[in-house]
């Protein structure tokens, strides 16, 4: 099944924030062909971690109710101190957390050979559903044990800002003590490097003075979000006939559940949905909850829950480090 969902949206605000990447800047090309300047506001990669995020609970590092049952692999430490699961590391079950690490355990053995042989016993899609079907819906990389596994994703997502124009503008940061800081004894003042104090040596290495800064705002005639969710692979695989109805309804899902209220893709890019159209509709939001519900009760006899447990010393929860201007 492929269906592919097209959201038109309304900024909240009179511009949008687009992403800045290290050495391309703002992602934006012109389209000769359309005579308009197009510009990235979140990529597929992007957004499926936005996915991930409006289904996780940071504080209690669970999924959301509506999602009870769905399995994830969790790593805490021997005394009970949370690092981290599948639904929050990159690369989902193909984390280095799990399959590069000496003391993360999968039937008995480490967790990355463990991973490996039920891959040749049962296949990528089987062992990847009992253990996170997350990493089949928004995709897995198994590099660590092999360039050759991999689960594209089912589901994948697009925003772009069509016929948008640059809108520059700037400011600064005031600091209404001292405008350059020359006001400040820094002998009273600290950096801290290595879990260390050391001396400041200008205003600006414990922020203090006026921060003047350059920013790219843009304004668009149009605001489109597109949809992918594509579940061939998934019905060529050999999964349960269960598990591919749970991977479908769960992206649906997922979907319906992003665009029932206003999306942030970041601080000053809130958008708004408007109009919908898709090569198939989806069902209203109560409809496939109560479908997701379902399926993921039916495929209970389907899934397991692992909790890795690490010593405590291998992950420090310290405050990371003052970067310390030159």
């Amino acid at each position: 099944m492929l269906n592919v969902i097209t959201v038109e949206f309304e900024s909240a605000l009179p511009t949008v924030k687009p992403p800045t990447f290290l050495d391309v800047g703002v992602s934006q090309a012109y389209l000769p062909w359309e005579q308009r300047l197009d510009v990235v506001l979140h990529t597929p990669q992007a957004t499926a971690n936005l996915i991930e995020d409006s289904i996780w609970d940071s504080v209690n590092h669970t999924l959301i109710p509506e999602l009870a049952g769905l399995p994830f692999v969790e790593i805490y430490t021997k005394s009970g101190q949370y690092i981290a699961s599948t639904l929050d590391l990159p690369h989902r079950l193909g984390t280095g957390y799990l399959l590069k690490n000496k003391h993360a355990q999968l039937d008995g053995q480490r967790f990355r050979e463990g991973l490996r042989q039920r891959i040749r016993d049962s296949g990528v899609y089987q062992a990847a559903f009992a253990l996170c079907p997350m990493s089949i819906v928004l995709g897995s990389f198994y590099a660590h044990i092999a360039g050759v596994y991999r689960i594209p994703r089912v589901l994948s997502g697009e925003f772009v800002a069509e016929n948008a124009i640059s809108m520059p503008t700037g400011g600064a940061v005031h600091d209404p003590v001292s405008a350059r800081g020359k006001g400040v004894n820094l002998k009273h003042m600290f950096a801290v490097k290595n879990d260390k104090d050391q001396a400041v040596k200008k205003p600006s290495e414990a922020g203090l003075g006026n921060i003047v800064y350059v920013r790219e705002s843009f304004k668009a005639q149009r605001y489109i979000g597109r949809f992918v969710i594509d579940t061939r692979l998934v019905d060529k695989s050999n999964l349960d006939s269960r598990a591919k109805h749970l991977i479908q309804v769960l992206s649906e899902y997922l979907v319906r559940r992003l665009l029932s209220e206003p999306v942030t893709l970041r601080t000053e890019c809130y958008l708004i949905p408007q109009s919908e159209t898709g090569l198939q509709k989806l069902s209203p939001l109560e409809e496939l909850e109560q479908q997701v519900k379902a399926a993921i009760e039916n495929c209970a006899d389907l899934f397991e829950k692992v909790r890795v447990v690490v010593p405590d010393d291998q992950v420090q929860f310290a405050e990371e480090e003052e970067a310390v201007e030159a």
